[in-house]
């Protein structure tokens, strides 16, 4: 056979030979004769198969490791390709690579499989980059839509929702802390998966956490990408979707996918677990009555970080004018013809001296203490539409973004360096020419890992604004002491204001190991796995808890099948 034939035909051919392959050494525990269908630098992803966690490995002796003692138990069969979940095999003639699905099963459960192919020196075809992930415990599958006829049609769905809705409330399997995007998107999945689930949330209504937000907030990714799990966006929404009309897509979300949800709820200090029962022991406060609860699961979906952080400045009190963290900004119509100061560089740091700007401030500075990665909103939603086209199905680009291993993406960026640079050059030129010191993230590696090391953000208009002179920067310095007119900073300069707007981020979560970031592997910290706390686990952000709940789902599952032992 032909490895240089790149038809449909021959591709195909060239998978399946692959599959074959692997098939064979994985039925009989080989992994000896695994690691030949690997690229010296080529990585494996796995997602429950292996071990119930979420490991990347790069290289024939990690592999090797990982494998050893874990290929054989696995008991990997009926490897397939597969056609039939978006993703046909196909060549991309620029990279010289070849992408493929596949599907397998163990004893216990349904997997899926992604892999990409490359030639070697010789001209063999071998794995860059192949996942692997559980998708159905046999058995437990997703139990899917609802016909709407009731006992024959004799029952209301008020009835039967009424009655699901109290038998959770008695007896919850888990509590998930926080019904925002994430909470909601794990919430949706545990009830397909037949998982009893409780969500909590302190605000009056499911969508408030983001209608108390600055007016001027809209989502910076493409609608198909922050879709909820199960829907879709019209073909006529906004591409980029506004503050308002994500809370309503929230609070609509919750009620469509028949969620239990207690609002103006939160937790009490200090659930403790029993190693006995395996059930936490949880008080909430309720509409102010104190409510005990037992659930074997807590799932903290109240985002990566806790409250809002603003220096303790001296003489804050003594200051005439308003001071306030990003959080409370309700918008710039009141400080037209005001002297403003927003402290931060920021996603919302640029967003509300765009807004401040844009509606007649007398002047606006933003105070940058360190350096920032600027990329353009256009730039990233290029990169993001390659893998979630507008309008396609969401669940197809998480598959093939989950496919491709953190550690690779970083290094796929530092490698993209230069010509991200020449990309944004004349912006970046100007942004540096007014002050604003530019940075291309950790290791060169630009705003993508941002995202999941330590969170970034994009630009859309407020470059052009700095730029223009619109937007004043001060750089290098942090304020040391308020007065009456405004802020002195340790550099010994001061600023008048009227406004003084803290985007300085928040406090880290307390008692708890840290939930974000990146591990030697490249894998995201605890999000969608266990904390290191007994049956407590993460969350994150659309994109990620839209498919990783399905993980978690597996996993707690799994432990109350007697499958994964803690």
């Amino acid at each position: 056979m032909d490895s240089s034939d790149t038809t449909a035909q021959g591709i195909t051919a060239i998978v399946k030979r692959w599959l074959a392959v692997f098939a064979d050494a994985a039925a009989s525990g080989n992994v000896k004769a695994i690691l030949p269908l690997f690229l010296k630098v080529g990585w494996l992803r796995d997602i429950l198969v292996f071990t119930w966690t979420h490991r990347s490995l790069r290289g024939h002796d990690a592999i090797f490791d990982y494998l050893d003692n874990t290929l054989g138990p696995a008991n990997i069969s009926n490897v397939r390709l597969d056609e039939d979940h978006g993703i046909k095999p196909n060549h991309d003639p620029k990279l010289q690579m070849i992408e493929a699905a596949l599907t397998f099963e163990t004893p216990t459960a349904y997997g899926r499989g992604h892999i990409r192919l490359m030639r070697d020196r010789d001209g063999k075809w071998k794995a860059f980059t192949f996942f692997l992930t559980l998708d159905d415990l046999k058995g437990h599958e997703e139990k899917g839509p609802e016909s709407g006829h009731y006992d024959g049609h004799t029952r209301t769905w008020n009835e039967v929702h009424e009655e699901e809705k109290a038998r959770i409330e008695r007896d919850p399997h888990v509590i998930i802390i926080g019904a925002g995007q994430n909470g909601l998107n794990v919430g949706a999945r545990f009830r397909q998966m037949n998982i009893p689930t409780l969500l909590i949330e302190k605000e009056d209504v499911v969508g408030d956490v983001w209608r108390k937000r600055y007016p001027s907030l809209t989502l910076h990714t493409h609608n198909t990408h922050h879709t909820m799990l199960y829907n879709r966006f019209p073909t006529n929404a906004p591409k980029f979707t506004p503050r308002d009309k994500v809370a309503a897509m929230l609070e609509h979300y919750a009620y469509n996918q028949d969620l239990v949800i207690w609002n103006r709820t939160t937790i009490l200090p200090t659930p403790s677990f029993n190693s006995i029962t395996k059930r936490w022991t949880v008080n909430i406060l309720r509409d102010g009555v104190k409510v005990t609860l037992n659930p074997y699961h807590i799932v903290l979906a109240i985002g990566t970080l806790g409250k809002p952080w603003i220096p303790p400045l001296p003489g804050r009190d003594d200051f005439r004018g308003t001071s306030l963290h990003a959080t409370d900004f309700k918008g710039a119509p009141p400080f037209a013809g005001k002297k403003t100061i927003v402290v931060g560089a920021s996603q919302t740091a640029s967003d509300i001296c765009q807004d401040l700007a844009s509606r007649g401030a007398a002047s606006v500075t933003m105070v940058q203490r360190s350096s920032t990665v600027v990329v353009t909103c256009e730039y990233t939603v290029q990169q993001l539409e390659s893998i979630w086209p507008m309008h396609s199905d969401p669940l197809v680009g998480d598959f093939r973004s989950a496919s491709m291993p953190l550690g690779l993406l970083k290094q796929i960026e530092i490698g993209r360096k230069e010509s991200r640079i020449a990309h944004h050059k004349e912006m970046l030129d100007g942004l540096l020419k007014a002050g604003l010191n530019v940075n291309q993230g950790r290791e060169g590696a630009g705003q993508a890992l941002l995202v999941f090391e330590r969170l970034g953000g994009l630009d859309l208009g407020t470059a052009d604004l700095i730029i223009k002179g619109a937007i004043k920067i001060k750089q290098g310095t942090e304020p040391d002491y308020f007065t009456d007119k405004g802020l002195v900073f340790k550099d010994g300069s001061s600023l008048d204001a009227d406004l003084v707007v803290f985007a300085t981020g928040y406090e880290p979560i307390k008692n708890i190991t840290p939930v974000w970031g990146l591990d030697e592997e490249g894998e995201s910290r605890r999000a969608y796995t266990p904390s290191g706390h007994p049956a407590v686990v993460g969350y994150r952000d659309f994109m990620t808890s839209r498919y990783y709940s399905k993980s978690l789902a597996l996993q707690i599952k799994a432990r109350e099948l007697g499958l994964v032992k803690d």
